[in-house]
């Protein structure tokens, strides 16, 4: 192990980490969203209605988060697909869904079956639907604009623990199969939820709206907190609701 002379010293950069922050959200915003609903607003559409009515810089804790996704997107595309790469197309492009009342931009299409990229911090890997039920429901809205009942789910764990509590980063792909019938259903409830949503954008009313999950939910964790002031959770202790 090489000595370290004693006149090192290490002070913190907070001005360079400003910066980094800075160009890293200004470069995520460059990418045009398509205009009105999009498939992402359905999972959340209280906090979509707030996005839409009173739109905000990303915070500074998303901006890493999304710069990981980003670039897993395009290493994706490179490499497993043989597309030369381009940070700044990193999915299919949208497609607009009549029907559903609603755009969507899946990551990779193949043979008509969508594929969603995810990064998780989580230390554990899935188990159960349950497990990986946010992700599912956006694959699923895709599956339903394409009218697909098979779909995959590509996701890099990382800091996925192995079984002597050793921590990497590690992929885990799920094939994803619904039934025609529950598709149907399932089109249905976009459909209207999708409707609630422009219902509630048109006429300013965000309280018809369900709360949004409590991960998503609180000081800190969502830019319009004071802005929705959510029903049974606004002014009260959040260890309280989160139970």
């Amino acid at each position: 192990m090489l000595q370290l002379p004693e006149s090192v010293q290490i002070q913190r950069f907070v001005k360079a980490e400003q910066k980094l922050l800075d160009k890293a959200r200004k470069w995520l915003e460059r990418e045009q969203r398509t205009p009105g609903i999009h498939a992402s607003d359905l999972l959340d559409p209280r906090q979509a209605y707030w996005r839409h009515v009173k739109p905000q810089p990303i915070s500074d804790r998303l901006v890493p988060m999304f710069l990981i996704g980003k670039v897993l997107h395009a290493f994706v595309l490179n490499a497993i697909d043989e597309i030369p790469m381009d940070l700044n197309k990193t999915d299919e492009g949208s497609f607009i869904s009549e029907e559903l009342g609603c755009s969507f931009s899946p990551d990779k299409v193949t043979n008509g079956k969508p594929r969603e990229l995810k990064t998780s911090r989580s230390f554990y890997e899935p188990k159960t639907v349950k497990d990986v039920d946010f992700y599912l429901e956006q694959l699923l809205i895709y599956m339903a604009g394409m009218d697909s009942t098979e779909g995959q789910i590509w996701v890099l764990y990382t800091n996925l623990k192995n079984e002597e509590g050793i921590t990497s980063p590690q992929f885990r792909c799920f094939k994803v199969k619904i039934s025609a019938k529950d598709l149907k259903h399932y089109k249905k409830e976009v459909k209207e939820t999708s409707r609630q949503l422009q219902w509630a954008i048109d006429n300013k009313s965000p309280e018809v709206l369900p709360l949004c999950r409590k991960f998503k939910c609180g000081q800190g964790y969502c830019e319009w907190w004071q802005d929705c002031q959510p029903q049974g959770r606004f002014g009260i202790d959040k260890r309280k609701w989160e139970v």
